[in-house]
């Protein structure tokens, strides 16, 4: 049925001014509720009025129950409408007009200009006043419904299901009160069975019914803990891993309030263990950064070691014994000891280190640090994987000999290979020898030439001296190690090179993800690392490039924030098992 609708009203000035709208339906509703197709307003106009059908070739204008319709200034019920008929529905007019081509029936609506704006309000409003219920009646029957639907039947229909009844499916039961879904894992263990984990009515799961599942979950809070700070004992299972409508599917609580409640108060409740108040990640609420390293450390004697996580053992020569010890260091300022020489700010530079490849650029972060699969740390730096292997650097140590290259990690052997290299070479020929050392660095001086006379073992022993004195005083093993020169006149124990520790994890028990930082805001790849670490600004291996608190602020935040990654304390952060904060090494 396709209606349009015309309807009138008086303009400020006098004059009238009118709407049209077009109307497609199978019948056309009147009334003062929002749904009705003409909403009329005034006390004697019902929520559903009235209601227009057309049937077969007539339209039929049909009252609701109870409501008043006058029909050409006639009390009707209902009545077959026709162009010129007026219908009065309270105040309101309602003029049938001969329908213009295409519509089967046109009305023109003039609203009862005298309905009171409390008329506007009532008929968006829904009140018993305007149903068969009463107040009283209805408040008495809720409050008897409600305990008996919600507490007495669902707890009847628990009891018999427990007792293995059979109880009609219809009946509420103790699904009624659950707080939300398990978690998928507590869903495919105890799947409907509440009494799994709640063993009474209306009781917290107690400490003992986990347990009974995770027996081999240690106490993140030992004994040894409790003795040294004042938190009391460990609080229930419950307060920490929250169950039902956990969206993330974990039972961990990632609300920095529950690890703030405790650490922003550490210098009272920690004790001994002397840890610095965290309320948050922020500027003031979050300390500076430290990095654990291997620092060296000075013994009786006065002798020099270096801390180790390892058992004190031998060096090359036997002269001393090496110990390493994890110390923590502001990432600001802090220092390391590696013993290893090395330049991030040469081996980035394209006119000192020249690409290997044509049409890409020097050396990058990823040609030698290579990401793990677990995103966070990388593989180990090896001469042999990063830098012989990757066709960069080479240990051979005579031009005349290319191939021959000297045992990496091993200078002892390195000494005697050489040895016996130029013992071999002097019995080959009997010319005088000059010798003048290779010059590998662009800043440095040609070395004096030197000159070996005499017999060939003469020769051979004065050539080697040479070469073993160079490699480990200017330009060979020297180069990259830090090596101590007793001035022994035994060559094989005059050198000692320092063993190499770097680090892997200067965080450890930190959570970081170097593969979700691979793009920041406009930056990815290359730019992205040099973002957070200075290396191309770095000579010395000594110096931490770990970007300190002040970085991680720029793009991080505790609290939701425009240009702002929201950071949680478990984001980085795992929960303080009772673990030694070792850091990961290699040599």
């Amino acid at each position: 049925m396709e209606v349009r609708l015309r309807q009138v009203r008086q303009g400020p000035d006098g004059i009238a001014e009118y709407a049209d709208a077009e109307v497609s339906a199978e019948a056309l509703t009147i009334g003062s509720a929002p749904d009705q197709t003409v909403q009329l307003l005034g006390k004697d106009v019902a929520a559903q009025h009235a209601v227009i059908r057309l049937a077969g070739s007539v339209m039929l204008l049909t009252a609701r129950r109870r409501a008043r319709l006058l029909v050409n200034g006639e009390r009707s019920s209902s009545a077959r409408l026709k162009p010129g008929d007026v219908v009065q529905i309270g105040g309101n007019r309602i003029l049938v007009t001969p329908a213009p081509p295409g519509f089967d029936l046109a009305l023109t609506i003039e609203p009862d200009m005298a309905v009171q704006k409390s008329e506007l309000e009532r008929a968006f409003r829904t009140d018993l006043e305007r149903t068969w219920l009463s107040k009283r009646g209805s408040a008495w029957a809720l409050l008897l419904l409600t305990p008996l639907l919600i507490f007495l039947i669902p707890l009847g229909t628990t009891l018999l299901h427990r007792e293995a009844r059979s109880t009609p499916v219809w009946l509420p039961d103790e699904s009624l009160w659950s707080a939300g879904p398990l978690i998928p894992a507590h869903a495919q263990a105890a799947g409907e069975h509440c009494e799994a984990c709640h063993r009474a009515f209306f009781l917290h799961v107690q400490d003992q019914e986990c347990r009974k599942c995770h027996e081999n979950v240690v106490d993140h809070v030992t004994a040894a803990h409790q003795a040294q700070t004042r938190l009391g004992p460990p609080g229930r299972c419950g307060e920490c891993h929250e169950e039902h409508n956990s969206h993330s599917g974990s039972l961990v609580v990632r609300a920095d309030s529950l690890c703030a409640s405790c650490h922003a108060h550490s210098t009272e409740l920690f004790g001994s263990l002397q840890l610095m108040p965290v309320s948050g990640f922020s500027q003031r609420g979050h300390p500076a950064f430290k990095a654990t390293v291997l620092r060296p450390v000075p013994v009786r004697g006065g002798t020099e070691v270096f801390a180790s996580l390892e058992p004190a053992r031998p060096t090359a020569s036997g002269a001393e014994q090496l110990v390493w010890q994890a110390t923590r260091v502001p990432v600001a300022g802090g220092l390391e000891s590696s013993n290893l020489k090395f330049s991030h700010r040469q081996h980035l530079d394209g006119r000192q280190v020249p690409p290997r490849r044509a049409g890409r650029p020097a050396l990058t972060c990823s040609d030698c640090h290579v990401l793990q699969s677990d995103g966070a740390h990388f593989a180990p730096i090896t001469m042999a994987g990063s830098c012989a292997g990757a066709g960069c650097h080479e240990l051979s140590f005579d031009r005349k000999a290319p191939d021959r290259q000297l045992p990496h990690g091993k200078p002892r052997d390195a000494i005697l290979l050489i040895e016996d290299y130029y013992a071999h070479r002097s019995l080959e020929s009997s010319a005088q020898e000059e010798v003048s050392t290779r010059r590998r660095l662009p800043d440095e001086a040609a070395a004096p030439t030197q000159s070996c006379q005499g017999p060939p073992a003469a020769r051979g022993a004065c050539r080697a001296a040479l070469e073993i004195i160079n490699q480990f005083t200017r330009q060979g093993c020297v180069s990259c190690h830090q090596v101590t020169d007793s001035h022994d006149a035994v060559l094989s124990e005059r050198f000692t090179v320092r063993p190499v520790r770097l680090v892997s994890d200067y965080l450890p028990g930190v959570h970081f993800s170097h593969r979700t930082h691979g793009v920041q805001k406009n930056l990815t790849g290359q730019a992205a690392c040099l973002s957070c670490h200075a290396a191309q600004l770095s000579n010395d291996t000594a110096q931490l490039m770990i970007p300190d608190k002040g970085k991680c602020l720029a793009c991080h935040s505790d609290t939701a924030a425009r240009d702002r990654v929201e950071l949680r304390c478990i984001s980085c952060h795992a929960y303080h098992a009772d673990r030694s904060e070792r850091p990961s090494q290699h040599t």
